[in-house]
């Protein structure tokens, strides 16, 4: 009787410490699967702030260049202003040389 009562709880513990392992494990792998999650939302968040970011110094370098664009079409026309009216300049002294 006693090795009967010895067996039955050795099974009773064994099937105990099987039960406690196998809960054991689906909490660890349901908390390991919010944890993959929560870790991939905050990279995709990060990620798309850095595509908004660059999407935004596109649109700044686009405007900076057209303003270069438009700068370097104001200094031509100074330019030429300024080749005209050293012409000028150079025809009046040539008038009160002669």
């Amino acid at each position: 009787m006693s090795i009967e009562l010895t067996l039955i709880i050795s099974i009773i513990s064994v099937l105990f410490a099987i039960y406690a392992g196998a809960n054991n494990l689906k909490r660890n792998n349901t908390t390991d699967i919010k944890k993959d999650a929560y870790e991939t939302a905050t990279i995709n968040v990060k990620l798309d702030t850095i595509g908004k970011g660059i999407e935004d110094i596109k649109v700044e370098q686009r405007s900076t260049n057209k303003d270069v664009t438009d700068l370097r079409d104001r200094v031509l026309v100074v330019e030429e202003s300024t080749k005209s009216a050293h012409h000028r300049i150079d025809e009046i002294k040539g008038k009160d040389d002669k």
